[in-house]
């Protein structure tokens, strides 16, 4: 697994584990980055250092480790940092996710899938209605721009090189661990600041009536697993997302119930994205279909769960 240390990575980790796997994670700096894994996880799997824009050594690694399943985790999470960084970017999600299906095509053992964490955002704005995975990928940022380069090299790669890539199109997912970059955590970091009275009783938001396909985190890796254990069509993709749209406004009502405070909710106009679409929302239908996955954990209990995490680790 690359980018084990992070987000999405460390409930993986959790999760394979639970499940009787020996797992090896990478990650890219000395030691696994503190979250959500419990010691005895940590502990458990082997980690290696890997910056995926090497290509020789994506190949040791992969050469080393004999991999019968990879989750290509590693990559540019944050629209904001690819937008300032986008050559870095494409590097990372575009040029790694090739050298990691080029040295899934080289290795030693059967490497029986590739499973690529994709993004919605490459769908790009979309059309009416819920998102399918036949939707054309008219990316609108930076972010969705490299994250499509990726979902076409991958899948394209593999079909040339004989390895078989799934890619998931994860919708926004939610949950303990996730940085503040992101608009839950954000909300949950700020609410805490101000219950502990480091910060003034006032909250600056953008527009909060936008809807967006939220999932538990924890679900959204129980979508990864069952992915990688399908035996059907390769070089397929496969939307990640509970199929339901939730306001913003939403996310920031049970944040503050949980922090038990009513700060002053002011809109900051340059919070405001120009442009962006009123709802966003997926299909999950062919998830479903090929492995009976549905979003199962509430989301309100994700958002009181996130709001105790920073609470317990003292990210705010």
């Amino acid at each position: 697994m690359t980018g084990g240390d992070g987000f999405i990575g460390q409930h993986l980790v959790e999760l394979l584990l639970g499940r009787g796997y020996e797992v090896t994670a990478t990650m890219l700096g000395e030691a696994p980055a503190q979250g959500t894994l419990s010691p005895a996880a940590r502990a458990a799997a082997e980690w290696k250092r890997l910056d995926v824009r090497d290509a020789d050594a994506v190949a040791s690694v992969v050469d080393a480790t004999r991999p019968c399943r990879i989750f290509h985790l590693a990559g540019f999470s944050s629209g904001a940092e690819a937008s300032t960084r986008s050559r870095d970017a494409l590097a990372v999600n575009g040029a790694g996710t090739l050298s990691l299906v080029e040295a899934a095509a080289r290795a030693p053992a059967d490497v029986q899938a590739v499973v690529v964490a994709g993004s919605a955002d490459a769908y790009g704005r979309g059309g009416d209605g819920p998102l399918g995975e036949r939707t054309p990928l008219r990316p609108v940022s930076v972010y969705g721009a490299t994250k499509a380069a990726q979902d076409v090299l991958a899948r394209g790669a593999g079909a040339a090189l004989g390895v078989r890539v799934v890619v998931a199109r994860i919708f926004p997912l939610a949950g303990p661990g996730q940085g503040p970059a992101f608009v839950l955590p954000s909300f949950c970091r700020r609410a805490l600041a101000i219950r502990q009275g480091t910060a003034e009783p006032r909250l600056a938001v953008g527009n909060l009536d936008v809807a967006r396909d939220f999932t538990d985190v924890r679900d959204g890796v129980r979508a990864l697993a069952d992915i990688a254990g399908l035996d059907g069509t390769p070089h397929m993709a496969y939307n990640v997302c509970s199929g339901v749209a939730t306001k913003i406004r939403r996310l920031l009502e049970w944040v503050l119930e949980r922090a038990e405070i009513q700060p002053e909710v002011v809109r900051d106009p340059a919070l405001l994205r120009t442009g962006e679409p009123e709802i966003v929302v997926g299909d999950p239908a062919r998830l479903r279909a090929a492995t009976g996955w549905r979003a199962e954990r509430d989301l309100r209990a994700c958002a009181c769960a996130t709001m105790d995490w920073f609470a317990r680790s003292g990210a705010a």
